[in-house]
């Protein structure tokens, strides 16, 4: 952890501190036994929620992402505020300190957000009119009410997810609006499934209030279906990524050469969207796109033309450009693939000035993800070893792109990679004995 987080990380566990001794403890203090009892349980169950946790790739980090938001959330519906605010100390203290025993200030700094996340969110719900009661006061025809509830369930996530990307990106020294896209993005934390699902806690909180302790231990089973949906998405997106990836490695062993190098592509695609702050659904559809643009070369046609040493011939030529075409076709006969990924495939050779293959596009006819494809597949054969030649400097490298900005390649994206240090990213990747990523691991 460099300095400057650390700094951060401790400025946010001294402001949770701070909160502590302006809440009104007599009146947690005043519970009746049984609801004490009823509170004890809440907390052990979210304590259950927070070790069932899921991981969230999200770029070169690793979120956890769990439910444990659902128990805080009917403590702040049943109990007096304080209530919440220690249900959260105590489960992420348990979940950081003991089980993931993470160092001691990074722990600190996921407890002191989780604390700090439903402090705001129990204001934001008091704020909107929200009353804490047993037995639960909240009307769900009220207007003034599901306002209070919308209030504490997007409150306490904006704060908590905003937490974690500002350490995120001082962590690797990347803009916070960047990280947080990231962070929301489909394959991040679960935003707004989370928000969706936040009213299973009225559910829980009202089986309390009826039932008491039987109304939690039913309560548990939607938690379940909860952390069981949360688990399977995970694995299943997982699975397809690793599936393809195997197949496009499968593919590039033909060639030792241009071995990696569908992933590199990938990577620096996603790292240039990312630079010129594209959505996150569409950041993920470019590096999808970065992964399987080569894949027309699975075409046996292509197999003898791909090992083949030396120069190729005319008519191998004409054939291996059709490469780009051969692709598009095959991923149109998968449901799977959005319509831009086929595009972005099937364009990849098209050249801004429209001399390229296989329709002759040019500027902005050409799909934005092919002009970002096209540019990074030239980076990395430029910063790689070729049979032909060694890799180029990033100062060749870089002159080369001003060179061909205009014809054929896309003049802004080409400012934009020139104005950054995209370059050198993209040479970590080639030459990774230089500069190895890390992969962080940051709860959410």
């Amino acid at each position: 952890m460099n300095r400057t987080t650390a700094v951060y990380c401790s400025l946010v566990i001294g402001v949770a501190l701070l909160i502590l001794p302006f809440q009104d403890w007599s009146a947690l203090a005043g519970l009746e036994s049984e609801h004490l009892f009823g509170f004890g349980a809440l907390v052990t169950l979210a304590v259950v929620s927070e070790l069932l946790f899921v991981m969230a790739v999200v770029g070169r980090h690793q979120i956890s992402s769990s439910i444990a938001f659902i128990p805080f959330f009917a403590c702040v519906l049943l109990f007096p505020p304080p209530a919440a605010l220690v249900a959260a100390i105590i489960t992420s203290a348990v979940a950081q300190f003991f089980v993931h025993k993470k160092p001691l200030l990074r722990a600190g700094f996921n407890t002191a957000q989780a604390a700090l996340s439903i402090a705001v969110a129990s204001a934001f719900y008091e704020a909107l009119g929200g009353v804490h009661s047993v037995p639960l006061a909240l009307d769900l025809k009220s207007a003034t009410d599901m306002a209070a509830f919308a209030g504490l369930s997007v409150a306490f996530f904006v704060v908590n997810q905003v937490l974690v990307s500002v350490a995120i990106a001082l962590f690797r020294g990347e803009r916070v609006a960047t990280v947080f896209n990231r962070v929301l993005a489909p394959s991040g934390a679960n935003f707004f499934y989370d928000v969706l699902v936040s009213p299973i806690a009225v559910i829980v909180a009202l089986l309390y209030s009826y039932i008491q302790a039987p109304g939690l231990i039913i309560g548990i089973l939607p938690l379940l279906i909860i952390r069981h949906s949360y688990s399977s998405n995970a694995k299943l997106e997982q699975a397809n990524k690793d599936l393809l990836t195997v197949l496009i490695k499968t593919i590039e062993t033909r060639d030792p050469y241009t071995s990696g190098h569908s992933i590199r592509v990938s990577l620096l695609a996603r790292a240039i969207a990312e630079d010129m702050d594209l959505p996150p659904a569409r950041i993920d559809r470019i590096e999808m796109t970065g992964l399987v643009h080569d894949i027309g070369k699975v075409d046996v046609c292509f197999a003898s033309i791909i090992s083949k040493e030396g120069s190729l011939t005319e008519p191998e030529r004409k054939m291996i450009v059709t490469h780009a075409a051969k692709g598009a076709e095959f991923l149109e006969t998968l449901t799977s693939f959005p319509s831009e990924v086929i595009k972005g495939v099937r364009h990849h050779h098209e050249r801004y000035d429209g001399t390229g293959y296989p329709d002759g596009l040019g500027g902005n006819d050409i799909p934005l993800p092919a002009r970002i494809i096209m540019l990074c597949d030239s980076i990395d054969a430029m910063l790689s070893d070729r049979p032909y030649r060694r890799a180029l400097t990033i100062e060749h490298v870089r002159s080369e792109l001003a060179r061909c900005a205009g014809t054929q390649f896309d003049p802004r994206i080409v400012e934009q990679i020139l104005r950054r240090n995209t370059l050198e990213r993209a040479a970590a990747l080639v030459r990774p004995e230089e500069k190895k990523p890390q992969l962080v691991k940051v709860s959410a």
